[in-house]
């Protein structure tokens, strides 16, 4: 597609970003003339004078960024015309555009004066490994790394001991003294629709896992389309263990699948009944281990996971500002082959969550990476 049509098409999808927010936000302002131009100088750039404003995207940020931060900067420039209109000020960066950047539910790195925002987000990047989320994922790196063992019994044990040691630190965190930072990771597989098997992976991060997941919508400016994504929102630790989590278990399903493949020749058709029957497994795996841990659930008819995420009112606040309009999602139960699906129960109880070697393994988490 050649890049005067390109820019335009952005520069459509823009307003409609403009327009979604605002209504998310319940925020009444006027709809301002929006342009994508070719430039360096700025990321983004708010002009009141220009009858009801103009708000300036850099293509070159669209060109070098997900379309998650530009969203962010729109917001940002968005603030400012909410200080132009709704406050009648001309604040640059002061108090009202503070407030005006809740109002938007713009996260810290991208409410401050412009700058170099490679730079911004690395320093944000940064800022998290250097936390206490450094020291929570360095403990479970080495947990898991154990887990590697071939011997059944040493693999399953150091899988408790972690899934513990992680139970152990979210109680803590949320009765001792929350003041935990949160952050939010957007998983894109660059598809229209959420698949079943990705919808249960997602769940037993939600009920285990300590993170709230969101099932939403992301432009994607090369390809000129939107795909469904995911979002995982919690403090750092948890998004960063939950992530690493959820590519483990995809990667794991394939390579089960190939192997019970190879053993039955079963037909492809059978995958997906297979691998929900995997996740069935290690969902029950998970449950025994959260039965025997001394840092459980009270509540028998929730994990520790789910009553944690219930009663930690940030996390509800920040999911909230994330998401303040949030509609329920719902999904078709799948036909399956029950044959199948029960032998993927039976390899998902004997699947044991361990540290990966290497991206082949399922690594994507970006704290238990090997150095």
């Amino acid at each position: 597609m050649e890049k005067t049509n390109l820019l335009r098409r952005w520069s459509a999808q823009l307003y409609k970003e403009h327009e979604d927010i605002c209504w998310s936000h319940n925020i009444k302002i006027s709809v301002p003339v929006i342009e994508v131009v070719d430039t360096k100088t700025f990321w983004g750039i708010w002009y009141p004078e220009f009858g009801s404003g103009r708000i300036k995207i850099s293509s070159k940020l669209i060109e070098d960024h997900s379309w998650d931060v530009v969203i962010n900067v729109l917001k940002h420039e968005m603030a400012h015309q909410i200080v132009t209109e709704l406050f009648n000020s001309g604040d640059g960066h002061g108090e009202h555009f503070k407030t005006a950047c809740r109002m938007l539910g713009l996260s810290n790195e991208f409410s401050r004066s412009r700058g170099d925002l490679p730079r911004t987000i690395e320093d944000a990047k940064q800022d998290a490994l250097n936390s206490e989320a450094g020291r929570i994922a360095g403990k479970v790196k080495k947990l898991l790394s154990l887990a590697q063992s071939k011997n059944e019994h040493e693999s399953s044990l150091a899988m408790q001991k972690a899934k513990e040691f992680i139970n152990k630190y979210n109680l803590e965190r949320t009765d001792i003294n929350n003041t935990s930072k949160f952050r939010y990771k957007i998983i894109n597989h660059r598809k229209k629709r959420i698949e079943n098997y990705q919808r249960n992976t997602c769940s037993i991060l939600q009920n285990y896992f300590f993170v709230r997941v969101v099932y939403s919508y992301l432009y994607d400016a090369r390809a000129d389309e939107t795909y469904r994504t995911i979002e995982i929102m919690g403090t750092t630790e948890n998004v960063v263990m939950a992530e690493y989590v959820y590519f483990f278990l995809l990667n794991q399903l394939s390579f089960l699948w190939n192997d019970h493949r190879s053993k039955t020749s079963s037909p492809n058709r059978k995958k997906r009944s297979y691998w929900l029957g995997v996740l069935s497994g290690f969902r029950e795996k998970l449950e025994i281990i959260e039965k025997k841990s001394a840092y459980r659930s009270n509540n028998p008819n929730k994990t520790i996971g789910a009553v944690i995420c219930a009663k930690d009112k940030i996390l509800s606040d920040f999911k909230k500002m994330r998401f303040p309009k949030l509609k329920k999602s719902n999904s078709r139960a799948p036909s399956i082959y029950e044959g199948t699906y029960n032998a993927g129960i039976d390899d998902g109880r004997k699947l044991n969550l361990h540290r990966g070697i290497s991206s082949k393994d399922g690594f994507k988490g970006e704290l238990l990476e090997n150095k």
